[in-house]
């Protein structure tokens, strides 16, 4: 792809900031990342990712999608030690609104996945955009944009010192405090509208060392529901240590302390699991972090919108983050700035395609969160149905693996965005509950005829 511009700005060194950065590369002779935290030289959690203490799954899809922009980088995260998720039923226990799917058999190939901490991620994508020559990291703290009225159109950046730097295009990727919304205002333009859910998540995570020989398994989940509104996850990382994290839905507080955590595993997983983790020894303390509402920011619905700028990330979108989806739908969202770079409507073509990859993932959080994670917040009449017969679904998919097959490739986002089974699908979730239910009435009608 030829150069179509002379330099490009990233505000923000976070993983879409460096997954736009790396698109970027190839259309613009020079790009500059500016990103106010200091950055550690290795995989290290920092200050600016407070929610990088808290377990993060990297999607079968978003492993693909991230090795598309940086060949190489999963064999490399393979060698530094991050463990994969196989193609084997003791690999994963997982558990969604209450039930506990049946991966008690193989799954197929394309459903390997990666199970790299979020600093390790991270750092791995940061060491292979600082290898691309016409790509630099700078830290510094960029004020505002520059903005110039007669063209409507974004020329750089504004740096704390003072600094004014010239850029054709400016990406915004400062996450969900983004301050684009009061630019426009400030530049006679309408903010987006926001779309929300009051999810009201807090977590709490502590790394443990689990003696070896105890767990097979790699990634443990354990979804929250109405009934049980504290779920928890469990992965384990490439320093062989495990990240636990509970986690609280509808301002539900998660446990405080490791001996909590404890108790809670051994009432929502599996014995081995919990008995697993009791054994394990604490690694430094408790982490903290809320999560209260999720958000997207309508860009796409603008009629108006300023040349030279885009909002990346999750300063366009952010998930419920106890989906696990978040990352993967950024690595889609460096896939639309690649095609968006080659369209006459940069802005119209991107916006358009993140909002119809956003929709399908943010309408099925939206309804399970409603439904039946005591989320608050505005609902059409039809998500309650829905999410009854999802519930349904994913009552059948705990003894079938098919059914139990189907939503995993399709929460890891790999068949489809689209979260919807097929009529065969749902013909066979109505027979298979109906055998569990003939199954039932006829075990209680046992004892009562063994009684005449």
């Amino acid at each position: 792809m030829g150069r179509t511009g002379n330099h490009a700005v990233v505000i923000g060194a976070s993983i879409g900031g460096l997954c736009a950065a790396r698109v970027l590369s190839d259309v613009y002779d020079r790009v500059t990342v500016y990103e106010r935290d200091e950055l550690p030289e290795g995989p290290a959690n920092r200050a600016a990712v407070p929610q990088g203490r808290h377990v993060h799954l990297l999607m079968a899809r978003g492993a693909q999608e991230f090795e598309s922009h940086f060949p190489g980088l999963l064999d490399g995260m393979v060698a530094d030690g991050v463990p994969i998720l196989e193609n084997r039923p003791d690999c994963i226990h997982f558990g969604a609104a209450g039930h506990v799917l049946g991966t008690q058999h193989t799954l197929q190939d394309e459903f390997t996945a990666y199970v790299p901490s979020r600093p390790q991620l991270e750092w791995q994508i940061r060491r292979r955009v600082q290898a691309i020559e016409n790509v630099d990291i700078v830290r510094a703290n960029v004020t505002e944009p520059t903005y110039d009225a007669g063209r409507q159109q974004v020329t750089g950046v504004l740096l704390d010192d003072g600094a004014v730097v010239s850029a054709d295009l400016v990406i915004d990727a400062t996450g969900r405090g983004t301050r684009l919304p009061v630019w426009l205002e400030k530049w006679g333009y309408q903010r987006p509208r926001e779309d929300t859910v009051d999810v009201g998540i807090a977590y709490s995570s502590q790394r443990v060392q689990v003696p070896d020989g105890l767990l097979a398994e790699k990634v443990v989940v354990a979804g929250a529901s109405d009934a049980q509104p504290v779920g928890v996850g469990m992965l384990f990382y490439e320093d062989g240590v495990w990240n636990v994290t509970t986690f609280g839905v509808g301002k539900v507080e998660p446990p405080q302390n490791f001996a909590q955590m404890c108790d809670l595993a051994d009432e929502i997983l599996p014995a081995h699991v919990a008995d697993a983790l009791r054994r394990g020894t604490p690694v430094g303390e408790v982490a903290f972090h809320k999560y209260p509402t999720s958000r997207w920011r309508r860009y796409d619905k603008l009629d108006r919108f300023p040349a030279g700028i885009l909002p990346f990330g999750d300063a366009v979108v952010s998930f419920n983050p106890t989906y696990g989806q978040g990352m993967t739908m950024t690595s889609l969202q460096a896939g639309h700035l690649k095609r968006a770079l080659q369209s006459d409507d940069l802005v119209g073509t991107f916006t358009t395609a993140t909002a119809k990859s956003t929709f399908p993932v943010w309408t099925m959080n939206a309804i399970g969160d409603l439904t039946l994670h005591r989320a608050s917040g505005p609902a059409p009449r039809w998500y309650k149905p829905v999410g009854n017969l999802f519930d349904q679904f994913l009552g059948a998919a705990e003894t079938d693996p098919v059914l139990a097959e189907w939503f995993l490739r399709r929460f890891s986002l790999l068949d489809s965005l689209y979260m919807v089974p097929s009529a065969r699908l749902v013909g066979r979730t109505v027979r298979h509950n109906m055998r569990l239910w003939l199954a039932e009435k006829r075990t209680a009608k046992q004892p009562v005829a063994a009684l005449r």
